[in-house]
């Protein structure tokens, strides 16, 4: 019973005191000093007529006076304390704000490595994937494109020879043609992806480089290409042209693939005259890119696709790199993928491009 007691006056007190703390220093003087002189007028009205059954007025007057000086004095000792508190309070407050702050930019720091560190091992695991290829990109390429040499000069002889033969044979023979250029393919993405060659630079118009580069592609009529914002004032771009045209084909057919049902394929450019850049967009209007496989697409042999080794992709960016540039990807599944390659427009920045060959060179040697 005494612990209750005791534990209902403790939390009592501290309500008090923290309703106190809301109220001004004269709020609570003035409180304070009405609350006493009445309850001590009270008290001595009550024990004045209880004595004698009367009033006595020097009793009343010493009853007010001296509970009104006591009371000053005490509310000066406890306005004091209360500052303090409020005081305490707000330092407190401060504190844990800054605390609270301090946490936050921790949490920032500790994202922003971590992605910093996630990156740095996709790097690492793209490097060296690129050198296993290089030990055996040199013997496959040699073994691999000699037959394929004569298969395909073969194939070509025998429906020059059998012109008139019937249609399954010349079907099976266009078959064996459209194989043979798929393993070539395979071959020469797989020597691109580790044995890039030192760019020629040129100036070239990019509305030029896409004419050529689409003049080369396969599009089916179910895809309807719209060439949507190349500006005529846009700067020519420094350029290795036939290594970019097999960039932007690689880009191109990977968003014709994505669309199999057919859509919408948009290709536009955008100045950065601050950075001194062009970006070329690539937009699909497919099925979009899973977020797990978005942070992979450019290493090599990654591949969500049937027949394929996974090199497209990894050549686009080695290319892109050794041309001073960069390409990244924004997709949302479902809703379609767009590719955006970086280049250095006129001029450029001639040390960014050599770094960037020298980089190259480095991860094949």
């Amino acid at each position: 019973m005494i612990k209750k007691l005791c534990h209902f006056s403790q939390q009592a007190l501290k309500r008090i005191v923290h309703e106190l703390l809301k109220v001004s220093s004269l709020r609570f003087t003035v409180l304070f000093q009405v609350v006493a002189v009445l309850v001590s007028v009270m008290i001595v009205m009550t024990i004045d007529f209880l004595w004698d059954g009367r009033f006595n007025a020097e009793l009343e007057f010493a009853g007010v006076l001296t509970p009104f000086l006591d009371g000053l004095l005490l509310v000066v000792f406890v306005t004091a304390m209360l500052d303090e508190i409020r005081e305490e309070v707000a330092r407190r407050q401060v504190a844990e704000e800054q605390i609270r702050l301090l946490n936050e930019g921790l949490e920032v720091k500790i994202q922003e490595r971590t992605q910093q560190l996630l990156a740095a091992q996709d790097e690492l695991v793209r490097k060296e994937k690129l050198v296993l290829l290089g030990q055996v990109a040199d013997t496959v390429g040699h073994e691999l494109r000699n037959p394929l040499g004569v298969m395909n000069n073969a194939v070509y002889f025998l429906q020059i020879v059998l012109a008139d033969a019937d249609e399954t044979t010349r079907e099976y023979l266009g078959i064996i043609k459209d194989e043979i250029a798929d393993a070539e393919r395979i071959v020469s993405d797989l020597l691109d992806a580790v044995r890039t060659k030192p760019p020629h630079m040129e100036m070239m118009e990019v509305a030029a480089l896409i004419e050529q580069t689409l003049g080369k592609c396969d599009i089916p009529p179910s895809v309807t290409v719209l060439r949507m914002d190349i500006p005529e004032t846009l700067p020519a771009i420094r350029v290795d042209p036939g290594q970019m045209r097999q960039v932007f084909w690689n880009l191109i057919t990977n968003g014709v693939e994505a669309m199999p049902d057919g859509g919408e394929l948009e290709i536009s450019a955008d100045e950065d005259k601050v950075a001194k850049t062009v970006t070329i967009s690539i937009k699909d209007s497919g099925s979009g890119i899973a977020p797990e496989n978005q942070v992979k697409l450019f290493q090599p042999m990654f591949t969500t696709k049937a027949r394929r080794v996974g090199l497209g992709l990894a050549v686009v960016k080695n290319l892109t790199q050794v041309n001073g540039g960069s390409v990244r990807v924004d997709s949302v599944p479902g809703k379609g993928s767009t590719f955006f390659v970086m280049l250095p427009s006129g001029e450029g920045d001639r040390a960014v491009t050599n770094h960037a060959i020298a980089n190259k060179e480095g991860e094949v040697s």
